[in-house]
């Protein structure tokens, strides 16, 4: 489950700094219409780091790291089969 988690937040990060790199700000109304408007605008290093943080991610998930059962100290060998020698 933590390796789909990983997944999803690198993917996420990868696409909003691809996002900030499009985009210079994010203009937000409030829902009922009244009120003030929110500027949003990210700062130069942000989209590069939201890119480089997202694609470690990805390549941590790439490689297979992550654990389970298999490498819980003391937790039985996975069979290979009954045709496969040891």
């Amino acid at each position: 489950m933590w390796k789909s988690v990983s997944l999803a937040a690198g993917v996420f990060s990868c696409l909003v700094g691809l996002e900030l790199l499009v985009i210079d700000s994010a203009s937000l109304k409030p829902i009922n219409g009244s009120g003030e408007v929110r500027v949003i605008t990210a700062p130069d290093w942000a989209p590069w780091a939201l890119i480089s943080a997202g694609a470690v991610t990805l390549l941590h998930f790439g490689t297979g790291a992550g654990g389970g059962a298999s490498r819980v100290a003391g937790a039985p060998k996975p069979s290979l089969g009954k045709y496969h020698p040891e």
